[in-house]
């Protein structure tokens, strides 16, 4: 059968089989409604702009609590400045936030002689150590790398 033949019957087949897009209630126009739903704030948004107290660290061979979480303490700010406060100083650090992959830069500090029993030291390099965290019951945790420890944070009281 010659090429002009079969593509004469195709058409055909098209014209009189309606070859033609039919609308059903779930794809026309009408029936289709826009996502009205609220963006996700994200998991950030309960972090942001709440004072966290220290309440302590879990690692593997210890567990370290925190003498008075009052003294040491964390707050995210929207622009990505920490403002912390290690015991007797006052200190803050940049930080990012990509998922719940968590990261500080370098802590800066006044420089205060703090008391003997000061968990500064401690407070600080498990900061700065960092590289996840997530939330739970109203809690933060910020963990190490490679399963070293878990710092467990609450909300100070308003």
């Amino acid at each position: 059968m010659p090429r002009s033949a079969l593509l004469l019957i195709s058409l055909s087949m098209c014209v009189l089989g309606g070859c033609t897009e039919t609308n059903t209630p779930e794809t026309t126009p009408s029936a289709i409604q826009p996502d009205v739903s609220p963006p996700d704030p994200g998991p950030t948004s309960a972090l942001l702009g709440t004072v966290w107290q220290w309440a302590g660290t879990v690692t593997p061979v210890e567990r370290i609590d925190a003498t008075d979480p009052t003294r040491y303490t964390l707050l995210l700010q929207a622009d990505g400045k920490a403002v912390i406060q290690l015991d007797c100083n006052r200190g803050g650090a940049s930080y990012e936030i990509t998922g719940h992959r968590i990261s500080f830069g370098p802590i800066v500090s006044t420089r205060m002689a703090c008391a003997e029993d000061s968990q500064d030291g401690v407070f600080m390099k498990q900061l700065v150590e960092t590289t996840s965290y997530f939330t739970q019951e109203q809690e933060l945790f910020l963990e190490m790398p490679y399963d070293s420890g878990t710092m467990r944070f609450s909300p100070a009281p308003h």
